[in-house]
């Protein structure tokens, strides 16, 4: 085959899917759940799901607050100590709102806020930092459901953040 024949047979077969990926961009409706206007439209993930951890002796909590028309899937919960030596048990879960998930059928989800906790199986001094990794995944009410999300975290010995305190009932 002439050298020049095949140098612009192969240019065409690299220029025409770069050329038609950029007319399917411009002309492509914006109906679809990936173009670009909609994903501005969605929270990035740490935004919709903002984490805080703290611990007392014997357990470590994760408090999840969840923006408005998102929610965090029950069974997607995992924690991973980073810090050598420290172990924690199960993971306990408050019950959640049962929904119909349009892929997953029923599940449990948790809306506005929700705090995890789990035993910490060490012997962890009072005043260490226990530094996790907390598995999670999250939808909008929308459609859009993100990958697991992980983050790291440090749990300080404290008390519970204001945010995630029980509120008692005002005395008259």
């Amino acid at each position: 085959m002439n050298p020049i024949v095949a140098f612009l047979t192969m240019a065409l077969f690299i220029v025409t899917p770069v050329a038609a990926r950029e007319d399917m961009s411009l002309v492509g409706d914006n109906s679809s759940p990936f173009s670009s206007t909609t994903q501005r439209d969605y929270l990035p993930a740490k935004e919709a799901f903002r984490t805080t951890a703290w611990r007392d002796d014997d357990r470590i909590y994760i408090g999840f607050t969840v923006a408005e028309n998102y929610y965090l899937h029950r069974h997607q919960f995992a924690l991973e100590s980073l810090s050598p030596g420290v172990s924690f048990g199960e993971l306990a879960l408050p019950p959640g709102v049962l929904m119909m998930h349009a892929s997953l059928g029923e599940i449990y989800v948790f809306y506005d806020q929700v705090v995890v906790s789990a035993p910490i199986e060490s012997n962890a001094a009072d005043n260490v930092l226990l530094a996790i990794e907390m598995t999670f995944q999250g939808c909008s009410d929308q459609g859009l459901c993100y990958p697991p999300e992980r983050v790291e975290l440090n749990a300080q010995h404290g008390s519970t953040p204001a945010i995630f305190a029980p509120t008692s009932p005002e005395t008259p």
